[in-house]
């Protein structure tokens, strides 16, 4: 079997044993690429690759495309995956990824936007075109409930529930859960649902919510370079999961239990979740560094 075949069998079987998202897949194929690509320039096969050649792949990958820990870590599981696949079909009985160590990744705490500054974002989309419309109404939706750019992007007219303000959204590993949609939210979605997406779509037909000016199904792409033109336009520094990051930040401050706050962001591990506490830890401290009378003593 090619290597090109057996990719295209890994691929699939991502979908259909470990119900992988089509992200997740492209991300793992394209791991996988790299190490065939590695296989053929050094003359190897995945067939007999020790674990010795798995780490000098490694090593020579990093450096090649200059890989921080997180995405090393990443091309590890995808090696993972590969030859767990490649056990389960036959092609090998042995595991040469089984040695190979985890990469100790740098807890990075998640980068918030204050309600003021994230208020300062949403005033800035221009709602007098169709498209501004749709832009409000997204953002509004993504802060209000947490979600992830890709959630957003795969809504359905029929997951909004107007008259209940909730939502239905499918996360990682096809998990469905629902999320109430907050008054403002709510209302920036009824007025694009009942005037600027039917001005978007023109004759053509979608059970998408969100929607391009193309008239097809809004992209994480699109999504992203619409969150930069507003964060230029009002000066704030706002990645792609800065208002998902803000919204459990807020919830946390106001009082929302770890528990509630996870199942919000369908975090499947209460641990993801607790990375927001760190957040407000910070906050606790900065705040007696600057209003305690001993707090400029403190380390």
């Amino acid at each position: 079997m090619t290597n090109n075949n057996i990719a295209e069998v890994f691929s699939e079987n991502l979908l259909t044993e470990r119900h992988a998202s089509q992200a997740t897949r492209e991300i793992y194929s394209r791991e996988i690429a790299c190490f065939f690509s590695y296989l053929e320039s050094a003359n190897l096969s995945y067939l007999d690759i020790d674990t010795e050649g798995i780490r000098e792949y490694l090593i020579t990958n990093a450096k090649e495309r200059n890989l921080g820990p997180s995405t090393n870590s990443r091309v590890i599981t995808a090696l993972r995956l590969f030859f767990d696949f490649l056990n389960k079909e036959g092609l090998r009985k042995d595991d040469p990824t089984e040695l190979i160590g985890k990469v100790r990744k740098a807890r990075n705490l998640p980068v918030t936007v204050d309600a003021e500054g994230v208020d300062a974002f949403l005033n800035s989309i221009d709602t007098s075109d169709a498209l501004g419309m749709r832009d409000r109404a997204l953002f509004e939706l993504i802060y209000s409930c947490g979600l992830r750019v890709s959630e957003c992007c795969n809504i359905k007219m029929t997951d909004y529930y107007n008259r209940e303000r909730r939502v239905t959204v499918t996360g990682k590993g096809d998990k469905q859960r629902m999320v109430p949609v907050g008054d403002y939210a709510a209302e920036a979605l009824d007025s694009y649902i009942s005037g600027a997406r039917n001005d978007l779509l023109g004759q053509k037909k979608s059970r998408c919510l969100f929607i391009s000016k193309q008239g097809r199904p809004i992209t994480r792409q699109e999504v992203w370079v619409r969150l930069k033109y507003y964060s230029d336009l009002c000066g704030i520094d706002l990645k792609v999961h800065t208002l998902r990051h803000s919204f459990a930040t807020q919830l946390l401050k106001n009082g929302a239990d770890l528990r509630s706050v996870q199942e919000f962001l369908g975090h499947s591990d209460i641990r993801t979740t607790e990375i927001y506490t760190h957040v407000n830890t910070d906050d606790l401290l900065n705040a007696f560094r600057r209003f305690h009378p001993d707090g400029d003593k403190q380390s």
